[in-house]
């Protein structure tokens, strides 16, 4: 057993916890934590985590990081190459979905307006119809009265006032399908709005809800499934669990490299990934959003709620 390792045990002895109890702590495997003691660090995935594993053992039982790494730094695994520091994560939209799978609401608003300028139109040109034909009605009654003969004007008067009657009766049933389709129209909406406030109130909440060092912890609800889609765009390696401690997945992926899986029967997931800058997490075709852009190795935490 190396000095460093003989001194983390005995700093978690001093706190009282057992392995199990520490792996609760730091989310670390607990074959992971025995190699740390016993100074065997070929046993770890990378040299890179087990620089990460070594601090977050360090935190969990009160030491400084940098004060062991200072002082214990000949019996620590040096990285081959320097990691390169990344630009932090640009703002990105936090409903953003998987290009190609994003749902957009106006796709929805769609039919509904279509079906609205269509019943706009028919209304014009009801209307314009209507004016154009009492138009010639008047024109046609003056050229008779001009035209015929004096002994006709009595019929003429009566004619014209039995198409003023028919006229009217035309407006009035006119008005009354203007009525009935201004009416269809306002239940149109109507409903189209119902149709938008139920995919609004349907639509998943995925939220941070704490962030503790490089553990940030979300909020799955009003989900009615709970689906997980990694893609790699850079070599990290991964260990999911769930809220019991039983390992799911645990690898070391390659750029380009996609991974599914259905947590629909889970409660809390756990991932430690240590390297977020290449790793996406899709959460029901929704993107992730880290908190943290400051740091490569994480853990991701989330809290699913099943819909009622």
């Amino acid at each position: 057993m190396s000095e460093l390792g003989v001194r983390l045990k005995t700093a978690r002895e001093e706190a009282g916890f057992s392995l199990d109890e520490l792996q609760q702590r730091t989310k670390i495997q607990k074959r992971y934590l025995q190699a740390i003691e016993e100074g065997d660090f070929s046993k770890m995935p990378g040299e890179f985590y087990a620089r990460a594993f070594v601090k977050r053992y360090c935190e969990a039982v009160g030491l400084q990081p940098d004060l062991i790494f200072e002082e214990h730094e000949n019996e620590l695994p040096k990285p081959k190459a320097e990691k390169q520091d990344l630009p932090p994560r640009t703002e990105k939209d936090k409903t953003a979905s998987r290009p190609g799978k994003r749902k957009s609401k106006m796709a929805s608003l769609v039919p509904s307006i279509v079906v609205l300028l269509f019943l706009i139109g028919i209304i014009a040109g009801v209307w314009f119809v209507q004016q154009g034909g009492t138009g010639d009605n008047d024109a046609v009654s003056r050229d008779e009265q001009q035209n015929s003969p004096s002994v006709e004007i009595t019929d003429d008067l009566n004619n014209e006032n039995e198409d003023g009657e028919d006229n009217n009766a035309e407006e009035n049933n006119n008005n009354n399908e203007n009525n009935e389709n201004n009416e269809d129209n306002e239940n149109g909406e109507n409903n189209a709005n119902n149709d938008n406030n139920e995919n609004e109130s349907e639509e998943q909440d995925l939220a941070a809800e704490d962030v503790d060092g490089s553990t940030t912890t979300y909020s799955l609800s009003q989900a009615d499934d709970f689906t997980i889609d990694l893609e790699f765009t850079a070599d990290s390696w991964i260990n999911i669990s769930n809220a019991d401690d039983e390992d799911l997945h645990e690898s070391t992926h390659s750029d380009g490299d996609e991974i599914s899986f259905d947590f629909s029967g889970e409660s809390e997931i756990i991932f430690n990934i240590g390297n977020t800058y290449g790793t996406e997490i899709y959460v029901n075709d929704e993107l992730l959003e880290y908190e943290r852009d400051d740091t490569d190795h994480q853990y991701i935490v989330i809290q699913y709620e099943e819909s009622s």
